[in-house]
């Protein structure tokens, strides 16, 4: 075992630029203290500059530096991270497998799972639905098409169980002005939670079609109970 006299004094990378600093000051100090020994100015000056950063450069280079300590983040991992919370039915980026989320009751189901219920939902029963992109949804969720009709209808998607947010005003506007960007003629707006009455109001006079906690718990509950014994009996 290395004896503690023989250890290198290991400090951060300013304290050993003060004290580098400190001993060029005081080499200058005593330079110029003696400078009557010096019959020629130039030397004087030339040693008072270049001795100076002499002195600064030999004590920076003399005494080691405590390593930092700091993990850098590996490429892999920031890929990761960078993918959560982007909307997919694999099972990847935050967002788990349909038939976990299938099984999953609702208070414990992120916001992008809920809506990935509803999308399956929409799909069993009729609806041909899309996703919209993450970034590019521009408050639409997903676009469903009436196979009677082939009407397009702009789907938002809002999971507010047991949570005291409600639908606004302000998010019924937003979804009625964003179904022109995906060519949809009517709007549904969707939500674990409930609307406000100002809301409910505004929807009714753009002829939105809005869904609560009670269309989840009557409509997509009850389907998703009978697709997870569908799945277990396949499985058994």
């Amino acid at each position: 075992m290395e004896s503690p006299a023989r250890k290198e004094k290991i400090m951060n990378k300013r304290d050993r630029q003060t004290l580098a600093r400190l001993g060029g000051f005081t080499f200058l100090v005593v330079i110029f203290l003696i400078r009557s020994k010096f019959n020629n100015p130039y030397v004087f000056l030339g040693l008072l500059i270049f001795g100076t950063a002499f002195v600064v450069a030999l004590i920076e280079s003399l005494i080691p530096v405590k390593s930092s300590t700091r993990k850098r983040q590996s490429p892999q991992k920031k890929i990761s991270e960078s993918k959560k919370g982007i909307k997919t039915a694999t099972g990847k980026y935050g967002v788990r497998s349909d038939h976990v989320i299938l099984q999953t009751p609702l208070e414990h189901l992120s916001g992008l799972e809920f809506e990935q219920l509803v999308y399956l939902y929409l799909k069993s029963t009729g609806w041909q639905p899309i996703k919209t992109p993450e970034a590019k949804d521009g408050g639409v969720d997903i676009v469903v098409t009436n196979k009677a009709d082939g009407l397009k209808i702009a789907v938002q998607v809002k999971h507010y169980y047991r949570s005291k947010s409600q639908v606004t005003v302000k998010d019924i506007r937003e979804l009625d002005s964003a179904k022109k960007n995906h060519g949809c003629i009517g709007t549904w707006f969707i939500t674990s939670g409930t609307f406000t009455n100002a809301a409910l109001v505004e929807a009714d006079m753009r002829k939105m079609r809005t869904s609560d906690i009670t269309y989840v718990e009557t409509k997509i509950l009850p389907w998703r109970e009978r697709q997870a014994r569908k799945h277990q009996k396949s499985h058994s």
